[in-house]
């Protein structure tokens, strides 16, 4: 297994070359920059390298299962050049798109019917990136197996021009439901300083709140209709501090800052009585699933593949697209059943346990590996 950072003393696990990864990703960020956009939207021409498809096809292994494998780790020409059977854990569109991983700003007329002048987005820059890239995948690669997360995402690949005709399997994310699994609500708050008796929402986000796409701002117009009902209302936020942010909410916030490990994760999940997650546009996210898994309920917007992880009124809510004024609804309907019955919470976990555990996802991997290793070599 080759890592960014390696975490274990697993003599299995090769962590990449720490100078040449950051040279490698340090050049790729550079290079997306020169595209301007009004897609708001994370980009990876993948034009640099850290890994080599040598050093991949000389390893023992019978199948390469790729997961997160941007800036800076493969380059689009290498993963062509790998000659072992391959299977993509896929996280988001980046695959069968040109640059972008996500487009929640744009269109998906590109990604389906192909990258030409004709469909680009008004107002870029003469430098078309993403044009590169596609006309780069389209070069080098070819077909491997597919594994979308969600329904959404399988729905993606299914129409999308490049990928349409490979084959696709969809599988959960994996979670592991023993490092997060319920625990005492009462010493997690004592452990992380966190306010005694009071209905605690929980929000995160590794870009911070600005980061439009994960949606603070509707969570933040949401609140005061919270307040309204619930007055003692507080607010979590886990990831980066905005020192410059005037919270006009009416709610108290509880800058946390990042957690680091899972432990600590963990606890935050058991400690707040619920999960938002208003993402305008997203696939499977882990806090989601994690936050379930903890035995909390899970209050999203009905988008992307939030509707496989979110039992609606069963174990949390999904509310309309974008709709502050329904966001703000599933949140204190959540919240009355967290701090009285808890039926959506105890719920939560026995979905975790049946969906995305550890045995039951590494079982549905292991039967395409083995389809793959046992199929004759076309």
């Amino acid at each position: 297994m080759w890592v960014a950072r390696k975490g274990s003393t697993d003599s299995h696990v090769t962590e990449f070359n720490g100078l040449k990864f950051k040279f490698a990703s340090e050049l790729d960020r550079r290079l997306w920059k020169l595209q301007k956009s009004p897609a708001l939207t994370w980009r990876s021409p993948a034009k640099f390298t850290t890994i080599t498809a040598k050093e991949i096809n000389a390893s023992d292994a019978d199948v390469v299962n790729l997961h997160w494998v941007t800036d800076g780790f493969l380059s689009i020409e290498e993963i062509g050049k790998i000659t072992k059977p391959i299977v993509w854990s896929m996280y988001d569109l980046w695959p069968m798109s040109g640059t972008e991983h996500y487009q929640a700003s744009g269109t998906n007329n590109r990604r389906n019917d192909g990258y030409i002048k004709a469909n680009r987005p008004a107002n870029e820059s003469r430098i078309d990136l993403d044009r590169n890239a596609y006309e780069r995948k389209i070069k080098n690669w070819h077909p491997m197996h597919m594994v979308p997360a969600s329904t959404w995402l399988e729905d993606q690949v299914k129409s999308s021009a490049l990928m349409h005709s490979w084959p696709i399997t969809r599988i959960s994310h994996v979670i592991d439901t023993d490092a997060f699994s319920p625990q005492n609500k009462t010493d997690a708050r004592r452990q992380l300083n966190l306010p005694q008796n009071t209905p605690l929402v929980l929000f995160l986000a590794s870009a911070g709140v600005n980061d439009h796409r994960k949606g603070w701002d509707l969570l933040a117009q949401a609140l005061p209709k919270i307040k309204a009902k619930i007055p003692s209302v507080e607010v979590v936020i886990v990831g980066p501090k905005e020192n410059q942010y005037e919270n006009t909410t009416g709610v108290p916030i509880h800058w946390y800052g990042f957690a680091h490990s899972s432990n600590e994760l963990a606890m935050l999940y058991n400690a707040a009585d619920v999960t938002a997650v208003p993402s305008r546009e997203d696939n499977m996210p882990l806090t989601a699933m994690e936050a379930q898994s903890c035995g909390r309920p899970v209050v999203a917007f009905n988008i992307g593949g939030l509707p496989d992880i979110v039992e609606h009124h069963r174990t949390g809510y999904l509310a309309e697209p974008n709709s502050s004024e329904d966001l703000a609804v599933g949140i204190t309907e959540a919240l009355e059943d967290a701090l009285h019955e808890n039926h959506w919470g105890r719920a939560a976990r026995v979905k975790a346990e049946s969906t995305w555990s550890p045995t039951i996802v590494t079982n549905q991997y292991f039967a395409i590996y083995e389809d793959l290793v046992n199929s004759p070599v076309s």
